[in-house]
């Protein structure tokens, strides 16, 4: 009995939740139809309700002067209302407008809600005023007994009307709640980022005189500047995901230069402002997209985002050891990407950003675990570039590996000597196994002078 029980309520949750998913993708894509389709829903519902009231307790019957001091008093409330929640909308999209941009003003202006309740109660407002004007002119006691006009067999009354207009009145009631919920819900930084994502669109982007995604990266530096990480790491993400799928091969240079010059500036903004978090997201995010585009074989766009890696990891500071090791360990994710889709040149070029741009730095900065993590990517592009059999990027590799070693032992970085060391003996064992001889006996020589350097320091602080 039980386990029927929760097989019914697995069953009703999942239908729910594809319900779910598929009215958020529906919305997505027709926000307009969406929203009427919640309001006009709310009208029929609230009709029906009040209809099936009306019947059952005799609410039709109606005095002329009270239905006139009713319909006078329902449009007074309901001109009052939509001023009150008009006024405070409108209060709320400047506070917005302010905490995050002036450009978030056009989503108000694009959101339905405000448009289809302003046209609710203008709707209902001047059907009472109708209706009023016309228990105004009817003659005796009681509305019920006149009628307005007749087609065929069907006759439409004054109680009708009536009855219309306070139903009306009760919709408009209700239809504040689907707004004020929506309203707050596009308060939120994460749907204001959602809405300005969709307007990063090939043409846009193109057309030198908009840029779209400039409206999501003022919203960035603004919550780097409030060290508020949510709205930075979702706008990140926002950003980086838009341009990821709409980029190809036709418009990588043109939209990889914009993105990456955009990340490089928010990723400058968070080290001057000492923010690892922020300064990390953004690395992650130039590394995704670079892995993005190398699968996709779109070379230029993977050599954009490997020089603004290399650019975001030499302008760290010195207190963010760890965003500057994750600055290394993307560079080599990138460079592993692009030596699997044969690029490798842009693997080269990985290898020597890494090399000069990292390793160079965090050893004049004494960064012991960023050196470590350099060395580790480099052995990983090169263990990747014997399975492609490229032997020039594996004798580069092989010698910056060198330089790593010995710059480690000169500053005693015991750790890092051990990773350049390691990562040179797997180099010239896959070397070996792929048959690469020349190359298996360049990363061994290394390897061997290496641990020849190693012995001769040991010697000396021993004598």
């Amino acid at each position: 009995m039980e386990n029927g029980k929760e097989d019914l309520a697995g069953f009703v949750k999942n239908i729910w939740n594809k319900v779910h998913d598929w009215w958020i993708s529906f919305e997505s894509n027709h926000l307009w139809i969406a929203r009427l389709i919640v309001y006009f829903t709310c009208l029929a519902v609230v009709v029906l309700i009040c209809f099936i009231l009306f019947r059952y307790f005799n609410l039709f019957h109606t005095d002329a002067d009270s239905a006139r001091y009713m319909l006078s008093a329902l449009v007074q409330s309901q001109a009052a209302i939509v001023a009150i929640v008009i006024t405070l909308t409108l209060i709320a999209v400047q506070l917005t407008a302010s905490a995050y941009s002036p450009r978030v003003i056009n989503i108000f202006k694009k959101n339905p809600d405000m448009w289809i309740l302003l046209g609710c109660y203008g709707v209902s407002i001047f059907y009472g005023f109708i209706v009023l004007k016309l228990v105004e002119g009817a003659e005796g006691e009681f509305v019920s007994q006149s009628v307005i006009w007749s087609l065929g067999l069907a006759s439409i009354s004054f109680e009708s009307c009536i009855s219309l207009a306070y139903w009306l009145g009760a919709f408009t009631f209700v239809a504040l709640f689907p707004y004020m919920w929506n309203i707050i819900s596009l308060l939120k930084s994460e749907n204001i980022i959602k809405r300005l994502s969709e307007d990063i669109t090939k043409d846009k982007i193109l057309n030198l005189k908009e840029d779209p995604i400039q409206p999501i990266m003022d919203i960035i530096h603004g919550s780097i500047m409030k060290y508020d990480l949510e709205t930075t790491r979702v706008g990140i993400k926002a950003v980086t995901g838009q341009v990821i799928e709409i980029i190809d091969s036709d418009t990588e240079r043109e939209i990889s230069k914009l993105f990456c010059e955009h990340l490089e500036r928010a990723g400058r903004l968070a080290i001057s402002r000492e923010d690892e978090d922020s300064t990390v997201e953004v690395i992650e995010n130039l590394e995704n997209f670079g892995k993005s585009t190398a699968d996709r074989s779109l070379e230029s766009a993977t050599v954009q985002a490997i020089k603004s890696l290399g650019a975001v990891g030499i302008a760290v500071k010195e207190g963010l050891e760890f965003a500057k090791s994750q600055a290394a360990s993307s560079l080599g994710k990138v460079g592993v990407s692009a030596v699997e889709k044969g690029f490798e040149d842009v693997a080269r070029q990985a290898a020597s950003i890494l090399f000069v741009s990292v390793v160079k730095v965090a050893a004049e900065k004494g960064l012991e675990n960023v050196t470590s993590q350099a060395a580790r990517s480099l052995g990983d592009i090169g263990i990747a570039a014997t399975g492609k059999k490229f032997e020039i990027l594996i004798y580069q590799v092989a010698g910056y590996l060198r330089e790593v070693g010995r710059t480690a032992l000169g500053k005693g970085f015991e750790d890092a000597t051990w990773q350049a060391g390691r990562s040179l003996k797997h180099i010239g064992i896959a070397a070996a196994e792929k048959g690469l001889e020349s190359a298996a006996e360049q990363a061994a020589k290394y390897y061997e002078m290496l641990s020849s350097d190693k012995k001769e320091i040991k010697d000396k602080e021993k004598t």
